[in-house]
């Protein structure tokens, strides 16, 4: 009787262990299955534009994959982003000299955020605002000095990374936040989602494992487009009026969605905020300000958020589209939204005149 009770007694121990492995080989041997067959099946069963790819950067030589943001200026001396005679780029990411660590005991600086519109493509140094700015700002108090965050292609979420990380070194002691037209363009999904810690590579080798993240980044984000159109050529925005060409239609998304803007903005003053810093506002200027007209699709959203969002926090603003008004588009922007050095002496003029209470009072304070 003790055999036949031992006997039993294993016999069942290993029915039980058997059910579950035979379930997991069963789960396996599908997956394996759904993998061959996502595989064979190359990128037609993905959701359209979300094919299985890294983020590229930008296509300019002078720019470098990064794993904090995406992508980063090639640090040195560099011929690229059409600067006239080139630029540097110092060792943290940003155009201009090497900046100073720890801060010269009286050096105040104020840290501008943004796109290639505050870096100042096309633009030689000495004609970019935040130069300009500095230049006049000194005039009230020499230890003044302004540093170029501006990076082509950069968002607000890129922007906050980068100062949480790399740049809290620098100690600013106001952070001029111009983050909007990288943030208004379209994209497959937000930058949140893009830049998020990636998956373990074991996952992120499977294509089943990125096939399934496909779709239900398509079910989120594939339902709510936002219209926005950024156009870089040279050429003038297109009439809101006239229908999309087939082609052209909106994507799923913006890179930072209007929904979340406003948020994204304060957290990144937030960030500022914590590091000891002041915070103000810059609203850049578009092709269409001298003729005083809206823009026409969702940018002219952001712009009144970024306002909203200055408002509310009691911050300086630094609202430039006005000063355009009455120019010639010609002579101010070389294209949709970069300007050309006698828009950049327009929006460092107005950069100023928001900032003069700040710099003045800090001169008074010591």
């Amino acid at each position: 009787m003790s055999r036949g009770s031992r006997s039993g007694g294993t016999s069942g121990s290993t029915a039980r262990w058997r059910r579950p492995a035979f379930a997991v080989a069963i789960l396996l041997g599908a997956l394996l299955v759904a993998e061959a067959g996502v595989r064979a099946a190359g990128g037609r069963l993905f959701p359209e534009g979300r094919l299985p790819a890294d983020v590229p950067a930008p296509s300019e030589p002078a720019m470098v994959d990064d794993p904090v943001t995406g992508w980063t200026p090639r640090v040195g001396r560099t011929e690229g982003f059409g600067i006239p005679g080139g630029t540097t780029v110092n060792a943290l990411g940003m155009r201009g000299a090497e900046v100073a660590h720890p801060k010269p005991a009286g050096e105040r600086r104020i840290l501008v955020l943004g796109d290639s519109s505050v870096f100042g493509v096309l633009v030689a140094d000495a004609d970019t605002f935040p130069n300009r700015a500095e230049r006049a700002l000194r005039a009230i108090d020499p230890g003044i000095r302004v540093l170029d965050g501006g990076v082509p292609g950069w968002s607000s979420y890129q922007s906050r990374r980068a100062l949480e990380t790399r740049w809290a070194g620098v100690a600013p002691d106001l952070v001029v936040i111009a983050s909007l037209w990288s943030d208004a363009m379209g994209a497959p999904e937000p930058d949140e989602v893009r830049f998020s810690p990636r998956a373990p590579a074991l996952l992120e080798a499977s294509r089943t494992f990125l096939f399934a993240r496909a779709w239900v980044r398509h079910a989120k984000w594939g339902s709510d487009p936002e219209t926005v159109r950024v156009d870089l050529g040279g050429r003038p925005p297109p009439d809101p009026s006239r229908p999309r060409p087939a082609d052209l239609a909106p994507p799923p998304t913006s890179r930072v969605p209007l929904a979340v803007y406003g948020a994204s903005l304060d957290a990144l003053a937030d960030t500022a905020a914590g590091l000891g810093a002041s915070v103000a506002f810059l609203v850049l200027p578009c092709v269409r300000d001298p003729s005083g007209a809206r823009i026409g699709d969702a940018r002219d959203r952001y712009r009144s958020t970024m306002r909203e969002v200055a408002a509310r926090r009691g911050a300086p603003l630094a609202d430039t589209p006005p000063a355009f008004v009455g120019g010639r588009s010609e002579a101010l922007l070389f294209d949709d939204v970069h300007p050309t050095p006698a828009g950049h002496a327009l929006v460092a003029d107005t950069l100023v005149k928001a900032l003069e209470p700040w710099a003045r009072a800090g001169v008074s304070a010591r």
